[in-house]
């Protein structure tokens, strides 16, 4: 009978981390979606923004996201109930567990300051957060 009650324990945690894995996959999935859509609005007519890099260091994956979310409100996007959405879609709390970093390891971890990454043109800001998203999901699964 504990052995069975163990079992179905078991069972039971190896579930429920999957579906918190697949729950992250789907909101990596919509936040995605949501900026291709909103990329669609944006008139790309010069504007500059500090944009990360792709090769962000171990544990500078959610600093990297916090600057991206910091510059989306500067786009010149036509849908801004949708720029809002995005930008609340990328905050960090979206995106725990996606790199395999603890939180004092985070913390201890000095991250490049947003003001350091190189400007990029708007086009080019919003294809490097799609491929940082891009990145995040490629972790999880």
């Amino acid at each position: 009978m504990k052995l069975l009650v163990c079992c179905l324990l078991g069972i039971t945690c190896c579930v429920l981390a999957n579906v918190d894995k697949v729950e992250r996959i789907m909101k990596l999935t919509e936040v995605l979606k949501e900026l291709r859509q909103l990329n669609k609005s944006v008139e790309h007519n010069g504007v500059m923004l500090n944009t990360p890099t792709l090769d962000i260091e171990e544990c500078c994956f959610l600093s990297a996201l916090e600057c991206f979310q910091k510059m989306v409100p500067r786009l010149n996007a036509k849908l801004k109930k949708l720029q809002r959405k995005v930008i609340r879609n990328l905050r960090p709390l979206t995106f725990r567990g996606v790199d395999s970093c603890s939180r004092e390891e985070r913390e201890n971890k000095v991250c490049q300051g947003c003001d350091s990454y190189p400007m990029k043109d708007s086009r080019e800001f919003v294809q490097q957060l799609e491929s940082l998203l891009q990145q995040g999901m490629n972790r999880l699964v």
